[in-house]
């Protein structure tokens, strides 16, 4: 069986977390993240996928202005495991758009979790998991109070029926 040929891929997603230097890279030089790609609102749908930025206007962009929780397209090459030299699945970005910022820029990232294209807001960073629970959407549009983790599917469901979400 030969080598795994690295793949062009086009991919919309959310930032989980604020993007880093890449492990190693002490100078800024590379920059890596994680891209949460929601192909439906089902979480069993969900892809996280590890980026790596080497292009130094891209790392800039990367380290300097993106946040958890943005919406990006992201264009690059998939190296897959047995292509790479250190067997990660792997992004190596060489575009970068911004559809859309986090809603809840001014929110302690803390207290933010996403779910599909719905942003979940706790309380304080004590109350994380704990009720209530604000939801949006990613576009900001308010869709309300989940009484509990339990309800949120519910909540996106009726939010969903009623013509809101889409």
């Amino acid at each position: 069986m030969g080598a795994l040929e690295p793949v062009a891929l086009v991919l919309d997603g959310y930032i989980e977390e604020i993007p880093v230097p890449a492990p190693g890279d002490a100078d800024g030089a590379t920059a890596a993240f994680r891209l949460i790609h929601s192909p439906t609102d089902h979480a069993a749908d969900e892809m996280l996928l590890p980026c790596l930025v080497t292009d130094p206007a891209l790392v800039r962009i990367a380290l300097e202005e993106l946040e958890e929780g943005d919406l990006l397209r992201v264009e690059g090459v998939l190296t897959l495991p047995g292509g790479s030299v250190d067997g990660v699945l792997r992004l190596r970005v060489e575009a970068i758009e911004v559809l859309s910022r986090a809603p809840a820029r001014e929110i302690e990232p803390e207290t933010v979790e996403r779910y599909g294209p719905y942003v979940i807001v706790s309380g304080t960073t004590d109350d994380i998991g704990a009720d209530p629970l604000q939801l949006w959407t990613d576009a900001g549009a308010w869709v309300g109070i989940a009484p509990g983790p339990a309800a949120v599917q519910d909540m996106i469901t009726a939010y969903e029926a009623r013509g809101d979400g889409a």
